[in-house]
């Protein structure tokens, strides 16, 4: 269902794919504000929350599937796994994160994008390979002639991980696309709580990607 707001201006043309979707807050208030989305999620008990929601979603593994199984998604967004970045976590992540870099390095070669599945695999924690899923996707899509790049990524991820998301802005930028990345407060946004999340946005549409402002105290 289709919720009206207030003066809500129409869809801007945008289908979103949503990588690690969790039990739906992104794709929630796509649904709100009319833009089509589908999420791809492999947990159980969250795919549960997202089938009462009535969000459409893929229950698998993401690394299973790729832009050309979803033409029609001009977004792409996503939340990899946090646990081995954060804090509460084991830290593998952070004591991975050398690796995790010199793999962003490699998924912008197209010929080793394909050659490093197995390496990942060999990683303390399987999870913190995730972190690079969105950007093979990005990459997939501007190469596979018959697809189309995406107009505008949207990522997020707990603060450890914001060198991914820089070292992942210096791979798009070459690719042409706009990128700003940084560090945002939830309770700057209205959210009751306080959290911090390394976020990237970035375009392809001719505008410049920037960070939301603020909008409260």
């Amino acid at each position: 269902m289709t919720v009206a707001l207030p003066h809500q201006r129409p869809p801007a043309g945008f289908h979103i794919v949503d990588l690690f979707a969790g039990p739906g807050g992104l794709d929630m208030a796509a649904t709100v504000l009319g833009v089509p989305s589908v999420g791809i999620e492999w947990d159980a008990n969250a795919v549960t929350t997202r089938d009462a929601a009535g969000l459409r979603t893929v229950h698998d593994d993401v690394r299973k599937y790729g832009p050309e199984k979803f033409p029609e998604a001009n977004v792409l967004a996503g939340g990899p796994p946090c646990q081995s970045f954060t804090v509460a976590g084991t830290g593998a992540g952070r004591r991975a994160l050398d690796d995790v870099l010199k793999f962003v390095q490699r998924l912008v070669d197209r010929d080793a994008r394909a050659n490093i599945d197995a390496d990942l695999a060999d990683m303390d924690d399987e999870r913190t390979g995730l972190v690079l899923e969105p950007l093979r996707w990005a990459l997939n899509a501007i190469d596979d002639d018959e697809l189309r790049p995406y107009s505008a990524i949207v990522l997020e991820q707990v603060p450890a991980a914001l060198p991914v998301w820089e070292a992942y802005g210096e791979a798009l930028r070459e690719e042409g696309y706009s990128v700003d990345h940084g560090i945002l407060h939830t309770e700057d946004f209205g959210v009751p709580q306080t959290r911090r999340r390394a976020i990237l946005i970035a375009r392809r549409d001719g505008r410049t990607a920037a960070l939301p402002t603020p909008t409260h105290h």
